[in-house]
Formats: structure tokens, C-alpha cells, sequence
């Protein structure tokens, strides 16, 4: 889980999962996913992420950015693009998913770690 302090320098967040349909996909997307989370940690403007588990196949990913441009750079990014057309690429590595993006309210920053974030439209990624 993020840091108070990491919370608090946050401008945007990102929410997203995608239900694989076996663990056999998360073995093929291991590689992938392990050079994505490297390309994200050295993005200017990442604070930090957390992953979750959503029985029975489904990942998530909460991450946590100083604004939300370094969001987009990231999201926009070749790593996460092509990890994401590896996911959509029609031999069935997934069957749903979900990205939702949101701004922390402007103000008082540590106040914004108490507050619910702004709902914002979702940016596609294909």
C-alpha cells in the first residue's frame, strides 16, 4: 500500500485489471509484465504501485504519479502499449479489463490522501 507521504505528492492515479483466463497466461505475460513494472519505476513521476489479485484469474494495478502527464507518458509509453496489444492481440490472453484514471483534487496535498479522486474519462491504450 502507498505511503502517506507517497499519497500525498500523488496527482493522479491510475486503476486498472484485466481478467486473464488461466494462470497459464500469467506465465506468458510474466516476462512482459516484469519489464513493464521496470520501464514504470524509471518514469519520471511514478511515486509507486500496488497489485492485486481478483479471484478467480484477475490482475490489478493501483499506481500512484505526481501528475497526471507523467500518467499519460507512462500510459502512452512503447513498454505499456505493447503489453497491452499483447493483451487485446485476438488469441485470447484475457477476456475483460477495465483502466480508470483520476486527478486528486487540487488544495491542500495532505489533505488529498483523505479525499475520494475525481473520476476522469478512461484514455485508451491500443
Amino acid at each position: 500500500m502507498a505511503t502517506s507521504a507517497q499519497q500525498q505528492q500523488a496527482g493522479a492515479i491510475f486503476v486498472g485489471a484485466t481478467s486473464y483466463n488461466s494462470p497459464l497466461a500469467w506465465l506468458r505475460l510474466s516476462k512482459r509484465w516484469s519489464a513493464m513494472i521496470r520501464g514504470l519505476q524509471e518514469m519520471p513521476g511514478y511515486l509507486h504501485h500496488q497489485v492485486y489479485w481478483d479471484p478467480p484469474f484477475a490482475l490489478g494495478t493501483i499506481g500512484y504519479f505526481a501528475t497526471r502527464e507523467d500518467l499519460l507518458t507512462f500510459a502512452r509509453s512503447d513498454i505499456h502499449r505493447g503489453l497491452m496489444q499483447w493483451v487485446t492481440d485476438g488469441t485470447k490472453h484475457a477476456t475483460a479489463g477495465y483502466i480508470r484514471l483520476y486527478d486528486l483534487p487540487a488544495g491542500d496535498a495532505a489533505a488529498a490522501g483523505d479525499q475520494q479522486p475525481e473520476e476522469e474519462e478512461p484514455d485508451a491504450h491500443a
